[in-house]
């Protein structure tokens, strides 16, 4: 089994305080991978996560992206209309790009929506930098990224789900630094991505 782990800081260890505490880390463990390339960065956006499809060195069996919530996060502060459908637009262009990358490979791939840190409370968004009406943009986001999955019939991961009720503001977040997985949440998403690779769904 040779794993290739493309995405961002819902996938790495640096936020969980262990180790291989990260859902990639974790995840590998779970399933036995024989070979492991990790190419998950901190910050890294759907184009970084392209740019790091392209320097992959293994051809792998199975693939899982974490991709989309810093394009998002680019918009804190903007001013104008780029968080609006452009955003959408450019996170969706490059998803189509790394899809079909992908596909080329014929690995099992797992999508991933985006989780929400406010647990859909707009009163929390200005402390992450955004306005009410960003909600709109999350949304439509995490839409497409369903529908890819789909389309493609990869398999889904739906984080945005997995993690609700485990916002900044629960008795026991899953998030720290306002958007981070901490341990309890990279543990959940690699459980996620071990029940959603073993239905083969």
């Amino acid at each position: 089994m040779r794993y290739l782990a493309l995405g961002d800081s819902m996938s790495i260890d640096a936020y969980t305080g262990v180790p291989g505490g990260g859902a990639a880390a974790q995840f590998a463990r779970r399933i036995g991978a024989d070979a492991v390339e990790d190419l998950t960065l901190d910050g890294c956006t759907t184009a970084g996560a392209l740019d790091a499809l392209r320097r992959a060195t293994i051809t792998p069996d199975l693939v899982t992206l974490t991709a989309g919530g810093n394009d998002l996060l680019l918009c804190a502060g903007v001013p104008g209309d780029w968080c609006g459908p452009a955003a959408a637009e450019v996170i969706h262009e490059n998803l189509v790009r790394i899809a079909a990358r992908l596909l080329r490979t014929e690995a099992a791939v797992i999508f991933n929506t985006i989780y929400d840190p406010t647990d859909g409370d707009d009163a929390l968004l200005p402390a992450l930098g955004f306005s009410p009406a960003f909600r709109a943009v999350y949304e439509a986001v995490n839409a497409d990224i369903r529908a890819l999955a789909r389309h493609h019939g990869f398999r889904l991961a739906d984080l945005a789900a997995l993690f609700r009720g485990h916002g900044l503001a629960a008795a026991r977040p899953w998030i720290i630094r306002q958007i981070e997985p901490n341990l309890d949440g990279a543990t959940a998403i690699a459980g996620e991505w071990e029940r959603v690779y073993r239905s083969g769904k």
